[in-house]
């Protein structure tokens, strides 16, 4: 009796053979199915799928049932869902504007030249003309209002690198670029109801932020626990944001640093995944930021069958020695006026009580306008609040 070596494969629907022992995403891309994909290091996460029936071995996650296609190997016949999600694609751009947020961190502000589509939490590859590629995550500004025609990044200038050092000098307002995307799986699911609990170090904050928004503009009662962790004070950036956040009665919101001192008695110290509240079956995890600070918080999530998407920053590092002129060069940059850590007008918007805890007020009009320290913003002209994932 022979046994066969092949296998049933099943993608939405569509069923194609591989080997036992192939690549899934190999199997799909060489009969024409395309499942989205990017680092294929089973990093990045582009490619994970739901493994609805059968068994694969490698390409496990922290997301019970979910594996990554570029890693995972056919064992059985299969059944696979995929995620709808938007099209990858190549778009031109150019720089709008370049803003320091604190020391090392910029805000960039990008205008495409045609209307792309992604969602809160996903990542683009953005290629500015004479430098190489680097992968950054649209987010929302930290006053939370966007205005539908450009896309806002929050990013760290990396010592010795050979793009983001180079941002507000050699990269400034008019610089062409290449935006390629989206890709990610750490993105927010619509019409969720469960508790989100929301993890950032660094620029990481950055999609975290962009969920925060979006949940919100979705469902402005749904209970939102958010830490937002640097490793010093001087980097905490998005204090703006916290502040705003921390005026809705559902939200919680935890600002840490690594290493003290603390700017203010509200800042905890400590690493971030250390100030997680208790987690439940019910809870949908976000994670963004260092590698490290992911797995931990994978690890808390999966202990208590919490939901767990992550997005691991991997930084390309420093190609480049670093030597006097960089030092120079960096010594120059903190001399710049910066946000200042300790102000504490921004630190007492985030010691405000909360509405909860204030005098009763009178029921809202379905058609009053949301205050101005809320992440929900309209559009101007329309009335609605929009989707900054639909960039015109």
């Amino acid at each position: 009796m022979t046994i066969s070596n092949d296998r049933n494969v099943t993608i939405n629907g569509r069923m194609f053979s591989v080997r036992a022992g192939d690549v899934l995403l190999d199997g799909a891309l060489s009969n024409g199915i395309n499942i989205p994909h990017d680092c294929r290091k089973g990093t990045c996460g582009s490619c994970m799928v739901h493994v609805v029936k059968g068994q694969t071995v490698c390409g496990e996650t922290s997301t019970q049932g979910m594996v990554h296609a570029c890693q995972a190997r056919v064992v059985s016949d299969l059944d696979i869902e995929l995620e709808d999600v938007p099209e990858i694609g190549v778009t031109k751009a150019r720089v709008t504007s370049v803003r320091e947020l604190a020391p090392e961190i910029v805000e960039l502000v990008i205008t495409p030249e045609k209307g792309v589509t992604y969602l809160p939490g996903q990542y683009f590859r953005f290629t500015f003309n004479g430098f190489p590629e680097r992968p950054f995550s649209p987010t929302a500004p930290l006053d939370g209002r966007f205005d539908g025609r450009t896309i806002c990044l929050n990013v760290k200038r990396v010592r010795g690198g050979l793009v983001t050092p180079y941002l507000g000098t050699k990269i400034r307002p008019g610089h062409r670029l290449q935006m390629q995307g989206p890709y990610g799986h750490a993105f927010l699911r619509p019409g969720g109801t469960g508790r989100l609990i929301l993890v950032s170090s660094g620029c990481g904050f950055a999609p975290i932020w962009a969920v925060a928004c979006m949940a919100l503009r979705e469902n402005r009662d749904r209970p939102i626990v958010l830490i937002a962790g640097t490793r010093t004070a001087d980097a905490l950036y998005m204090k703006p944001a916290l502040a705003r956040l921390s005026r809705l009665p559902n939200v919680k919101i935890i600002p840490a640093i690594e290493e003290g001192p603390r700017p203010h008695p509200m800042v905890r110290i400590g690493r971030m995944e250390t100030h997680i509240p208790e987690l439940h079956p019910t809870d949908i995890v976000y994670a963004c930021g260092s590698p490290r600070m992911v797995t931990a918080v994978a690890h808390l999530a999966k202990s208590t069958g919490a939901t767990f998407y992550a997005d691991p920053f991997e930084c390309a590092g420093p190609k480049e020695p670093v030597g006097l002129l960089s030092a120079l060069k960096k010594l120059l940059q903190a001399r710049q006026p910066q946000m200042r850590v300790d102000d504490e007008d921004v630190w007492e918007q985030l010691m405000l009580p909360k509405p909860d805890q204030q005098q009763a007020k009178p029921a809202r009009s379905a058609t009053a306008k949301e205050p101005d320290n809320l992440p929900l913003d309209t559009h101007p002209g329309t009335g609605k609040a929009p989707w900054y994932g639909q960039v015109a």
